[in-house]
Order: C-alpha cells, then sequence, then structure tokens
C-alpha cells in the first residue's frame, strides 16, 4: 500500500534514512517540510503494515515535475520499490500538462538508474559536483566593483549568454534539486537578494548567485560565471564572506564540463567525493510524458 506520509511516521522515516549514506542523509532536515508542503506528494510505501520506503514527487513549476529522496530499507528484502512509486507518482499525473519529470542522481547509484532507465529516463546532463571545506574563518575585501545594485535587463541578458548557462544546458541547481532556466527563476533569486555582480564602466562583467538549500553545513552557489579569472576570484571570495557570516562548514557548486571552470575550482581546492563528472540529470522523454498524462 502507497499513502501519504504523516508526521507520525517520522521516528520510522528518520530510522531507514539513518542506514543511508552512512547517517548522513539529508532526510532528517526536510521531513517536517515535506509533510506540510502542498506543492508535492510525499508518499510512504507499506508492506505488511510496515513503512519500507518512501519518496517525494514535487512540482517545480506548474508544469515541471521533480522526484527525489526515494529510499528503501536496505535491510529488507523487498524489490520493485522504485517501480511501484513510479507508477503510483504517474498515475498522479495523468490529465495534467506536464512539460518535464525529471530526476537527479549519483555516478555510483547503479540501481536509481538501472531502474529509471527501464522506465524510460534517459540522462542529459552530466555535472561534477565540487565541495569546498572552510578551514580559514578569515574575511576578504570587497572591490567597489562587486555590487548587489544592478539594472534586471542587464542581468538577464548576461545569465542567458553566458557560458555556464550554456554548459549546464539551461539549467540551475538549488543543492541536488535542478530547475529549468527561467526569468521568473531568475526573479526569484533577485528578490530574495541572493545575486552579486562585478560592475566594470555599468557593464556586468560577472555575476553569481546561491541558495538556501536543506542540507546542514552547507552553502550552496547556484550560478556563477565572469570575463576572466581575476573576477572569478573575486566573486568567490564574496561568496566565501557570506558562508563564514552564515557559520556553515562547506560551499558547494554543479560545475559543468568545461576545463578551465574545473581547473579554477581545482586550484581552489573544490574537491570531488570520488570523481569528476558525478552528477546526472535525468529526463523522462516527451513521447512518454503524453502516453502517462494522456495529454
Amino acid at each position: 500500500m502507497i499513502r501519504n506520509i504523516k508526521p507520525e511516521d517520522k521516528p520510522r522515516v528518520l530510522e531507514i534514512a539513518a542506514k543511508i549514506w552512512e547517517g548522513d542523509d539529508y532526510i532528517p532536515e526536510v521531513f517536517d517540510e515535506w509533510v506540510k508542503d502542498q506543492n508535492g506528494i510525499f508518499s510512504g510505501l507499506w508492506e505488511d503494515d510496515k513503512l519500507v520506503g518512501f519518496g517525494r514527487l514535487y512540482y517545480l513549476t506548474p508544469t515541471d515535475i521533480w522526484l527525489e529522496g526515494l529510499r528503501k530499507d536496505p535491510d529488507i528484502n523487498i524489490k520493485g520499490v522504485g517501480e511501484k512509486f513510479a507508477r503510483y507518482y504517474f498515475q498522479k499525473l495523468k490529465g495534467k500538462k506536464i512539460n518535464s519529470i525529471r530526476f537527479s542522481t549519483y555516478f555510483d547509484n547503479i540501481a536509481s538508474k538501472k531502474l529509471n532507465e527501464k522506465l524510460g529516463f534517459k540522462k542529459i546532463l552530466t555535472l561534477s559536483l565540487k565541495t569546498l571545506e572552510i578551514k580559514k574563518k578569515t574575511r576578504s575585501g570587497i572591490p567597489e566593483n562587486l555590487t548587489t545594485n544592478f539594472e534586471f535587463d542587464e542581468l538577464q541578458n548576461y545569465i542567458r549568454n553566458s557560458n555556464y548557462l550554456e554548459l549546464s544546458k539551461n539549467f540551475i541547481g538549488k543543492g541536488w534539486v535542478v530547475y529549468p532556466y527561467s526569468v521568473e527563476l531568475l526573479t526569484q533569486f533577485v528578490n530574495e537578494n541572493k545575486v552579486i555582480v562585478w560592475l566594470n564602466n555599468k557593464t556586468i562583467k560577472g555575476a553569481a548567485f546561491y541558495s538556501d538549500v536543506s542540507y546542514e553545513n552547507i552553502f550552496w552557489i547556484s550560478f556563477i560565471d565572469a570575463e576572466n579569472d581575476r573576477v572569478y576570484e573575486e566573486l568567490l571570495n564574496y561568496l566565501m564572506n557570506l558562508v563564514i557570516e552564515q557559520d556553515k562548514k562547506y560551499i558547494e557548486i554543479l560545475v559543468p564540463q568545461d576545463r578551465l571552470l574545473l581547473s579554477f575550482f581545482e586550484s581552489k581546492d573544490f574537491k570531488s567525493w570520488e570523481q569528476n563528472n558525478d552528477f546526472y540529470l535525468y529526463e523522462l522523454p516527451e513521447h512518454l510524458i503524453k502516453k502517462i498524462t494522456f495529454q
């Protein structure tokens, strides 16, 4: 039986999560939010009256679906959990206008990849998750070229033509959740005052924006691009100042497959968990979405 997760299911959900990622799963940090959120479906699978797995469907936009948080109790020998959730969520989408259904996974998550490829999902983007542990708490000076005052239209034009956005195939990450880029998404970053730009003679020569994410102690860079290494470095220094202010322990970013950009971050001691090209974005093809929704 699959039904929505309720607040009273929390102990069992946390018990399962404690067995995932060596006890470092982020589910405990988002459980309360997911249970209350009306913009998603947080569901569990029960077998013999015991919760054995759970997952979430979330609306990034009214027409863009994100699948996340699929977990199964590794101590219970039961097969087909992921497929059951997929069929359940696909049933919920019947009759709706849906443009995309996507999810992300780690390169080493063989079970997830096999399951979803069997369902028809295709890998559409590979990125490198880079992490820097903050060890020194010394703040850098801020050059006057860095500012949060800019013309929105100029920022929009800069982002639209940026190398980062092109190489990321028009996707922007907020943690492991990847959004299709849009003016509405950019407006959200601006309204939340999470954008910094480098101005030279009133022209944007670099920009970065960042996100609040559900992972404890992690500061997330969603976008960064610049005309040269010096501007990259100043943008990064500004963001690292924010990391220190917020008392975060790590700073993370998804880096597209660009040798120079990867080299820049690696020169600043950003590291991968195991290898580069470790973050996979999957998407269900349009013709399969139409078969699900009957639209």
